[in-house]
């Protein structure tokens, strides 16, 4: 970059370098006087005023529909419109210490605009609308301030956005000790314009108090903080045609440790992708914030938080056109549909944080006239959130004590975590496809859900009670699941457990489901389960170690199941190769146990009663359909097996038991084989069954 070509100028000289490279640049910079004091070194400015301005021609302001386009394609004129706009700054004096000049740089010991200065912010949309943002300043000061400014490239219609960038740059990588403004009042007013007829769409003021930047080195920031900030808005409801309210304020914010220059890195072509991390912000808090917001004249929704913060944000710098698109877009070019989506992908996949919360939250909604609703939530937090997967996303401590319908909720944890995102490649490969073919995702479901699905994921919840009247309390103790897999989409590994689940049989919607459970002595359902399986890659084996489902009063059924010799392809393809591989696997072993806690003896007395059939007579008719059942597999032995189990379970019933355990690993093809021969299953499988 280069600019006026003085070499160490000073005071008036290095002044008018200044002013110089501010018209090269496009601004209009007017002055009452220019004085310069030589003693002190000092240039004091009189009724200053620097106006940037000008007219974007052919910006889209109407959406346009790219789905199915193939590459970028023109704009339709109708959605282009010209945008006039003016950005002004005035002061009543300036005052300049220590200015100096060299090349394109400038340096000063310290600047400051007096109070009452002022930032007029105006555009229009040729006939439809406009908006004007004027602001009243005080406490403007730079110290040590070091800037360069640069030179724009020439207009070029294909780089209406990226010739600026080196104008961003200047702006935004200046070099200071200290830039502060104690106090910042806003007014904002915009208003559309129909038939020759304007109407105010948005009025409101904005105060800042306390604002600086502090320690900018390098593209580096040590801190940005903000005392407090207020802002009032009324805007249009199009549904009511009122004007609804919404106020927000927030306490003190402080980030330290910013690195603007490598925000600016991600948007420049020039930089090369390095997959190097970098820090991003260092850290982040505010506390305080409150907003308010109408939906209705009168009526308002109400956010609140203590406190957020944050920590550790990080940002990697990927092959991205985002300058470029924005390019073709303000040359009246609608981007390509695959282009903008992994541009889309590539700009979120390039930040993470390591930690983020936010803490005593209350969300408070209106529930009639004089009557609210408050939600308090101790604490939500994200966890190591980035490209790779997310750490953990979790909420603590919710509190609804008064929901609409009189129904409460309490929760002490929810969470999901432990997600692994899939790799981007093939990710960006299908987006291609399923653009070029809109059929594709139907045609080939499997190969789309391997390219998106995650490789891991898990959630928790504990402590839930919902309470609804006349239906009562539904309560969670305890959920986990977590899934995994090596061959996605499919899990190849699931853990999955609930304890204490809770459900009034009233809340049950089914009569005959409603009247079954109420005949076994149930007004409340107390559940718990819990799944354990796994496939390993290496050795081939297929475990249900564990499925089993407790209900009190009911009874606790437990299953086990193994295979070995289960191929991959089984995962890979189970629609296609994957049935012809699953032949190979053999099964090693189940089991199956029932311990009865009531559901026999009541279940037998409640058809009996409903069936008007005496309990004994009702036993003997359920041992004989039981034996019946195995009448196909023509084996005595089994039979008779099945018979006795049953006689004994039924008239005693404890617990029953039923394992499958082959003394070698039988294939699967010899088990479809034996279905020729029924009569040999029960002793291939050495099928074993017992009561009590």
């Amino acid at each position: 970059m280069s600019g006026t070509a003085f070499a160490q100028d000073t005071g008036k000289a290095a002044f008018d370098a200044y002013a110089d490279g501010l018209k090269k640049l496009g601004l209009e910079f007017e002055n009452g006087s220019v004085d310069y004091d030589e003693g002190s070194d000092t240039l004091t400015l009189t009724d200053s005023t620097l106006t940037f301005s000008g007219v974007l021609k052919d910006v889209p302001v109407e959406e346009t529909n790219v789905t199915g386009n193939d590459g970028a394609t023109a704009i339709d004129p109708s959605k282009l419109e010209d945008i006039t706009y003016s950005i002004s700054f005035s002061s009543p004096s300036v005052t300049i210490t220590g200015l100096t000049h060299d090349d394109s740089s400038f340096t000063s010991k310290s600047w400051t605009y007096a109070d009452n200065s002022t930032l007029l912010i105006e555009g229009a949309r040729e006939s439809k609308g406009r908006l004007k943002v004027d602001g009243r300043m005080s406490g403007i000061s730079a110290t040590n301030y070091e800037f360069v400014l640069p030179e724009i490239p020439a207009e070029d219609d294909a780089k209406r956005a990226s010739r600026w960038l080196p104008f961003v740059k200047a702006t935004l990588l200046t070099s200071y000790d200290e830039v502060k403004v104690d106090n910042t009042a806003v007014t904002i007013e915009a208003y559309a314009s129909a038939d020759g007829k304007e109407t105010e769409v948005l009025s409101g003021t904005i105060q800042m108090d306390g604002y600086l930047m502090a320690g900018a080195r390098d593209g580096r920031v040590a801190e940005y903080a903000i005392d407090q900030m207020t802002q009032n808005l009324r805007t249009l409801d199009p549904a009511s045609g009122q004007m609804l309210v919404q106020t927000t304020s927030q306490g003190k914010t402080i980030y330290s440790d910013i690195d603007i220059k490598s925000m600016i890195d991600l948007f420049d072509p020039s930089v090369p992708e390095t997959g190097e991390e970098k820090t991003l912000i260092g850290s982040g808090s505010a506390v305080d914030y409150k907003s308010s917001q109408e939906i209705a004249e009168g009526v308002a929704f109400t956010i609140e938080a203590e406190k957020a913060t944050l920590d550790n944000a990080t940002i990697v710098k990927r092959d991205n056109n985002v300058l470029q698109l924005l390019d073709q877009v303000l040359n009246k070019q609608a981007p390509g549909p695959e282009e903008l989506i992994t541009n889309v992908f590539q700009f979120y996949r390039s930040f993470a944080f390591a930690d983020a919360r936010i803490s005593g939250v209350s969300i408070i909604f209106p529930l009639g006239p004089g009557l609210e609703s408050a939600i308090k939530i101790k604490e939500m937090a994200m966890t190591d959130i980035g490209s790779d997967g997310i750490g953990e996303m979790m909420l603590v401590g919710l509190d609804a004590p008064n929901l609409p319908e009189g129904i409460s909720a309490k929760l002490d944890w929810a969470a999901i975590g432990d997600i692994e995102f899939a790799e981007y490649e093939p990710i960006e490969e299908i987006i291609g496809k399923l653009i070029s073919d809109p059929t594709y995702g139907e045609n080939n479901p499997l190969e789309v859900a391997r390219a998106f699905m995650p490789r891991s994921l898990g959630y928790e919840l504990e402590g839930l009670e919902v309470n609804i009247p006349q239906i009562g309390q539904t309560a969670i103790g305890k959920v986990e699941t977590t899934l995994s897999t090596t061959v996605p989409p499919i899990p190849t590994s699931l853990f999955s457990k609930t304890d204490g689940l809770r459900i009034p049989v009233k809340a049950i919607q089914d009569p005959q489901a409603q009247a079954l459970l109420q005949g076994l002595g149930l007004e409340t359902i107390v559940w718990s389960d819990e799944a354990r399986l796994y496939w390993d890659e290496a050795t081939q084996d297929l475990r249900l170690e564990r499925l089993m489902i407790d209900i009190e009063g009911v009874g606790r059924a437990e299953a086990s199941l193994r295979f070995a010799n289960v191929p991959k392809a089984l995962f890979e393809d189970p629609e296609g190769q994957g049935q012809l591989a699953a032949i190979s696997a053999q099964f090693v072993d189940a089991s199956i146990t029932f311990n009865d806690a009531g559901l026999t003896t009541n279940g037998i007395k409640f058809i009996s009663d409903a069936q008007g059939i005496p309990q004994e007579a009702l036993k003997q008719a359920l041992i004989a359909q039981a034996a019946g059942a195995t009448a196909p597999i023509q084996n005595e032995a089994f039979t008779k097996m099945v018979s006795d189990a049953a006689s004994k379970f039924l008239n005693d019933p404890k617990d029953l038991k039923i394992t499958l355990t082959p003394p070698n690993p039988v294939p699967l093809a010899q088990i479809l084989g034996s279905m020729a021969a029924p009569q040999t299953l029960p002793d291939l499988l050495n099928v074993q069954i017992e009561a009590n």
